[in-house]
């Protein structure tokens, strides 16, 4: 299982401890151009969650268990645009990020006799500013060692600037056959089940990271998704989006996000958003966001996708506060619900 209980609507009773754990992380305390996880112990299941503070030209390298050789490959997209690829490399490598800050999601299968296999998303700042559009990025990428398991990761900049201090990489992991003992790194902040036009997740705990999770079946008409942070309705939003892979579309100067849907949910239908934040008080938050919407009922309606990147340009607090408000003739209809998780 990849989170405990997620995906319920509620949840009664102690939660297993069967889930992410952190088994390492580094974080800066001055400018460099490396970031090392140290030694953990191995899981089959890794996910790594990389925030880059950048000064000057960064251009990011993931590595395993300290090897320098020529034993990666990728694949990546910047924006939707045409696939990059480099073979017989010494890193799993990023697009260019000039100043500002980056955060990326990673998740690598870390099976000893097969090569370790990952889906990486990121968020580029792109400029601060609600003026300014992030940039997004999608990549996949495997490192060809089939002897040994991923025990320390490491985030190497090529470029001529740095990782400034408080970049950090947190790398979780958990077994297939996870014991219920520890302590999970995402605990639930928030969990709400809603219907009609409005919907909060009341005040929840600041936490450095935040996962969400939104369900919303539909009722009466077709449904939008509408999201502030804080109940910030200011001019302070800005996103990008693309729907099925199609063109991008983008936002600036926002008084709301797209909250996870690039179109209207159609009536009687169902959709899912999950989210991942980066949530320092004293930078801009980072959202990373994948959606489906159900569609029509039936195997005849294939789904639609929308992959979207956002920012909430507040520098001054965390997000402590979700709201979605739908400005459609629909209704959230029973069984929609919003779900918060955290950790530091």
């Amino acid at each position: 299982m990849a989170w405990s209980k997620l995906g319920t609507a509620s949840v009664t009773g102690a939660v297993a401890n069967t889930s992410w754990k952190e088994l390492a992380r580094g974080t800066l305390s001055s400018g460099a151009d490396t970031i090392n996880s140290g030694t953990f112990t191995a899981k089959d299941n890794i996910m790594i969650l990389q925030h880059n503070i950048n000064s000057g030209a960064v251009r990011t390298g993931l590595r395993f268990n300290a090897d320098t050789g020529n034993n990666y490959a990728h694949r990546r997209s910047v924006n939707g645009a045409t696939d990059a690829t480099n073979t017989s490399h010494n890193r799993i490598v990023a697009d260019t990020d000039v100043d500002g800050t980056d955060f990326t999601v990673s998740n690598f299968t870390n099976v000893s006799a097969q090569e370790k296999i990952g889906i990486l998303h990121r968020i580029h700042q792109s400029g601060s500013g609600a003026g300014n559009v992030p940039d997004r990025e999608e990549m996949v990428g495997k490192w060809a060692n089939t002897s040994s398991q991923i025990t320390s990761v490491q985030s190497y900049n090529a470029e001529s600037g740095d990782f400034d201090t408080g970049s950090e990489i947190v790398v979780l992991g958990y077994n297939n056959d996870e014991a219920d003992s520890g302590t999970n790194f995402w605990q639930e902040l928030a969990s709400v089940e809603s219907t009609g036009d409005n919907h909060t997740t009341g005040t929840f705990a600041a936490k450095k990271y935040l996962m969400v999770e939104v369900n919303v079946v539909t009722t009466g008409g077709a449904v939008s998704q509408r999201m502030t942070c804080n109940d910030d309705t200011g001019s302070n939003y800005a996103n990008r989006d693309s729907k099925d892979g199609g063109a991008e579309s983008t936002q600036t100067s926002a008084s709301s996000i797209n909250g996870g849907f690039n179109d209207d949910l159609v009536t009687n239908s169902i959709g899912k958003t999950l989210m991942y934040v980066i949530n320092k008080s004293d930078k801009e938050k980072l959202f990373i966001s994948h959606s489906i919407s159900g569609e029509s009922a039936g195997d005849g309606t294939a789904p639609t996708r929308d992959e979207n990147v956002f920012k909430w340009t507040n520098t001054s607090a965390q997000i402590t506060k979700l709201d979605f408000d739908n400005n459609k003739a629909g209704d959230w209809a029973s069984g929609s619900y919003i779900k918060v998780y955290g950790a530091d």
